[in-house]
């Protein structure tokens, strides 16, 4: 078995009102979707988030993966990873990601298992949380609120809000908020996205410790590897940190200086699932968690595969304004706040490219 073709789709939607986090604003979701053709007829696919730099490096990465037997993914990872030629962390190693997602896709659909079979099959379903919480034009306390009680309508045990965006005291008037929405059997994790400096980040992390917060995720910068572990020594809530780290040894380094209790790995953005799995498989040796940052299309199968894995993340449209296009079937949270990662082989979970051809931008 061969790969004769490598095709690459472009798709762009805008949101229907901008959302912003504490540090960034995003207007639209932007995915690239990459396919993989053997000479037996199988297909695989996997995709990243980005635009045009996924793509130019998806297409020069080509010649390096034609030819290959699609079960050799430490070979092809090892042909495409060349830091002198497409840098060592960035939207180049998101491709890398797309096409190791979708080399996993075709073993999967080859050998007609799952990926959370092949990765170790550890449970049949996983806890998630629903992101969300973003700052909007007019949201305010009222469109948080209504927000809130659409996930718990929706079954949420856990709920993930934003922020960093506006002043300490009136974040925490938002958490006071959906505390009060919620109520207390429901957790609430926080995202700052790299909003704060050292001193703001242990300000309003003291006032965490008095909320019963699940995790304050990305208080710093993603290079501020010390004071992140100097959060970590002096707060009681947990720090969650790595959706912008990348590769096994951008993940070391982390976890030798103890920066974070908890590790959101992407494998969209690290280097794709056989990077992914090595990064797991060092948390658990590191005694420290797994919770991918993500689509829960790719995560669920990943965590429901390692004993370390925590909880999924979960976007609905209001995140995503690509996702009900992209999926006839897309995964639900069951009463229990779990997904259910299909069991069909590879992914699962077949792509719309008819109902995406109208967001599409680019394609060859």
């Amino acid at each position: 078995m061969k790969i004769v073709n490598l095709h690459v789709h472009a798709y762009s939607a805008n949101h229907r009102t901008p959302i912003a986090n504490g540090k960034y604003a995003y207007a639209s979701t932007d995915i690239v979707i990459v396919s993989l053709h053997t000479d037996d007829g199988y297909e695989g696919y996997g995709w990243a988030h980005g635009t045009k730099v996924v793509v130019e490096t998806l297409l020069s990465l080509k010649e390096r993966v034609i030819g290959e037997d699609p079960f050799n993914v430490e070979r092809i990872w090892e042909k495409m990873y060349l830091p002198k030629v497409y840098g060592r962390k960035g939207f180049e190693t998101r491709a890398i990601s797309a096409i190791d997602i979708a080399l996993w896709d075709l073993k999967g659909k080859v050998a007609g298992r799952s990926i959370g079979q092949l990765l170790g099959g550890y449970r049949d379903t996983v806890p998630a949380y629903i992101a969300g919480g973003y700052y909007e034009k007019g949201k305010g306390y009222a469109g948080l609120k209504k927000e809130m009680e659409a996930n718990l309508a929706s079954g949420a045990k856990a709920i993930k809000m934003k922020i960093g965006g506006v002043g300490i005291a009136e974040d925490l008037d938002r958490i006071d908020v959906v505390r009060d929405t919620i109520g207390p059997n429901i957790k609430i994790l926080v995202d700052a996205n790299n909003a704060y400096n050292r001193l703001d980040a242990l300000k309003i992390g003291r006032e965490l410790d008095k909320r019963d917060i699940y995790w304050f995720e990305e208080p710093l910068s993603p290079d501020d590897i010390e004071g992140c572990a100097e959060l970590c020594r002096k707060l009681d809530t947990p720090i969650a940190i790595g959706e912008n780290e990348y590769t096994r040894w951008g993940f070391k380094q982390l976890m030798d200086a103890h920066a974070a209790q908890i590790y959101n790995a992407d494998a969209q953005v690290l280097g794709g699932i056989t990077e992914w799995k090595k990064v797991a498989d060092l948390a658990m040796a590191n005694h420290v968690m797994i919770a991918p940052h993500g689509d829960q299309e790719i995560h669920a199968q990943l965590v429901s595969a390692i004993p370390n894995g925590l909880i999924v993340e979960y976007y609905d449209n209001n995140t995503n304004a690509l996702k009900e296009a992209m999926f006839p079937s897309s995964l639900s949270l069951d009463p229990e706040g779990n997904v259910t990662p299909s069991k069909s082989p590879g992914l699962g979970i077949p792509l719309d490219y008819d109902r995406l051809a109208s967001f599409l931008t680019f394609e060859m």
